[in-house]
């Protein structure tokens, strides 16, 4: 069987944080390897253990945009996938711009993300249907 996928999940409200780190870890394709509370502690925790993906809250402190597009700057092998309550166009783009390779809704079913995750780590772009 082929390694597990490394995560790294950053979002400000540790409940949640400790949520989608749970159904994540429960999924034998991955392993959640670090978590952060804001963008710097994202950017500096995906330096230190350069995961295959990391799920950013959009709207945490520093701004998971920021966090993806200084991530996927430094680390090109790393895929970035928000994970936000906002359904604004304009968040959407600037998660888009900013090098996400996806964009979740945080009304999904936690235990769907990490169906999520693997297509991204395809080569697809996850996207809600209601917002393409």
């Amino acid at each position: 069987m082929s390694a597990r996928s490394r995560v790294l999940v950053a979002d400000d409200h540790a409940p949640t944080r400790e949520d989608v780190r749970a159904a994540v870890d429960s999924d034998p394709r991955f392993t959640v390897v670090a978590l952060a509370g804001d963008a710097a502690g994202a950017i500096q925790a995906a330096l230190r253990e350069r995961p295959d993906v990391v799920l950013l809250d959009m709207r945490m402190p520093g701004s998971g945009a920021a966090a993806a597009w200084e991530i996927t700057a430094r680390l090109p092998g790393t895929r970035a996938v928000m994970l936000t309550v906002s359904r604004s166009d304009e968040d959407l783009f600037a998660a888009l711009r900013a090098g996400a390779s996806g964009y979740l809704l945080k009304d999904m079913a936690f235990e769907d993300i990490a169906d999520e995750l693997a297509e991204v780590l395809n080569g697809r772009v996850a996207l809600p249907p209601e917002l393409v």
